[in-house]
């Protein structure tokens, strides 16, 4: 489990570099709604590769409260 947890970070990490890449060529290039929009594109996929860990932890700490 704590691969996969890396791998997300690193996963992320790339996705940051490459939407700041095309949020900065977008940007000076005057296409500013372009831009925008890239980075909520890379904003959403960020959040939909974090929701499922955040709903792992959700569950285990549930579990360790025993909380149903």
């Amino acid at each position: 489990m704590l691969h996969l947890e890396v791998g997300l970070i690193f996963r992320l990490g790339a996705l940051a570099m490459v939407i700041s890449i095309f949020y900065t060529f977008l940007k000076q290039a005057g296409r500013d709604e372009y831009a925008y929009m890239t980075l909520l594109a890379g904003l959403a996929v960020a959040l939909l590769w974090v929701i499922p860990v955040i709903i792992d932890l959700f569950r285990a700490v549930q579990s360790v409260f025993l909380l149903y």
